[in-house]
């Protein structure tokens, strides 16, 4: 049980922290995927963050357990195991090598230095699946960056944790480095064996790609998700120094809706169909005519900003607007902003069912798209 649970304690450190890492480099993986290939097949991001979470684990087995730093500053330095080979030495000292049954078997198993050694070359071995699979490193590069990891290991212990202890808890021991290295070597062979149910990672680019060039939802999302960003920003700066009354509301609402509106007309106009958001997602307002591909006018991209900053961007702005001059016209035998209210709910229900059913469309171009002759285009290039 102690065997156990001293391998299975740093596991269930690094499943929690987990999460926060993985929160952590959502944004940059999300942003990378979209621009590298326009797209995020869920089988890639099962892989790489499962690729996380096994070396957040393999880091939290050398380190882990972690002692006291008063319980190192008063124990003795570890000495250093430079002898190649030692651990077999000290298996043939200690271990009974016959294993001709399951008993004799298990007993072998049981030494501590039959089991830290299967350990030391498991550890590495799923580094090892992963740069032949996953990255496609050939041999050579994949033996160097596998011993470059166990090195990195060893290193992180005889330096006291990169000098937070006085001095190394644990041992810097050479066969580490050479079972880690076999092990990560040995996964890198086994890698077609092992992977051999998964797709080539070739199938997977190529599906993303291809999803890519059909342009997701969620990717045209983000990308006004930056653009707007950036105008609430300037808006809030604006609206430091309106009135905190009815007037400040309504003059902060027109001024951000002005701000959009003009952000998403000239921008475009000035770049060749770019904003902010949408070059760093790759993406492009273009236009058709005659079923050529034409720069859209000026005209275009206004009627398209108009109907997505007034009509779209600013519904929610609309309904806290709402909110408040409801309770200032509460007594009013005629209240307007009730009713407004309520065009606010069919209009933002038609909206959803429209994105909605044209989610499910194969060329998913929006009623403003239509409207105004722009629509957008995966800009990512093929690699």
């Amino acid at each position: 049980m102690s065997i156990i649970y001293t391998y299975l304690g740093p596991a269930q450190s690094a499943v929690m922290v987990f999460p926060l890492l993985a929160l952590a480099l959502t944004v940059p993986y999300i942003l990378y995927e979209y621009r590298r290939y326009g797209a995020i097949p869920l089988l890639r991001t099962v892989l790489i963050y499962f690729f996380i979470l096994y070396l957040i684990n393999a880091y939290f087995q050398v380190i882990l357990p972690l002692p006291s730093r008063e319980e190192v500053a008063s124990s003795a330095v570890p000495a250093m195991q430079m002898k190649p080979g030692n651990f077999l030495r000290m298996i043939r000292r200690t271990a009974d090598l016959d294993i001709s049954g399951r008993r004799e078997l298990l007993a072998f198993l049981k030494n501590p230095f039959v089991y830290q050694s299967i350990l030391n070359a498991v550890l590495l071995f799923p580094l090892g699946v992963y740069l032949h699979y996953y990255y496609r490193r050939g041999f050579i590069l994949s033996a160097l960056i596998v011993f470059a990891v166990s090195l990195f290991f060893e290193f992180t212990q005889y330096s006291g944790l990169y000098g937070y202890y006085a001095h190394a808890y644990r041992t810097f021991d050479v066969d580490d480095i050479i079972l880690n290295t076999a092990g990560g070597v040995a996964g890198w062979i086994l890698s077609p064996v092992i992977c051999f149910v998964l797709p080539a990672r070739d199938a997977i680019d190529e599906a993303a790609y291809e999803r890519g060039e059909r342009i997701p939802f969620f990717r045209r999302f983000l990308a006004f998700a930056v653009d707007f960003s950036l105008i609430c920003l300037v808006s809030w700066g604006i609206s430091m120094i309106l009135p905190d009354n009815v007037f400040g509301l309504v003059a902060g609402l027109i001024i951000s809706i002005a701000l959009l509106t003009a952000y998403l007309t000239f921008m475009p106009l000035l770049t060749n169909g770019y904003t902010v958001g949408k070059w760093l997602f790759r993406l492009q307002l273009v236009s058709e005519r005659r079923g050529r591909r034409v720069e859209p006018a000026l005209s275009q991209y206004l009627i398209r900003a108009l109907f997505v900053s007034v009509l779209i961007a600013h519904i929610p702005v609309y309904y806290m607007m709402c909110e408040h001059m409801k309770q200032l016209t509460y007594n009013t035998a005629f209240n307007f902003w009730s009713g407004f209210e309520n065009l606010l709910y069919i209009v933002s229900f038609a909206l959803v069912v429209d994105v909605l059913a044209r989610m499910m469309l194969d060329k998913k171009i929006f009623f403003y798209e239509i409207i105004s002759g722009i629509h957008n285009e995966s800009r990512v290039v093929r690699k």
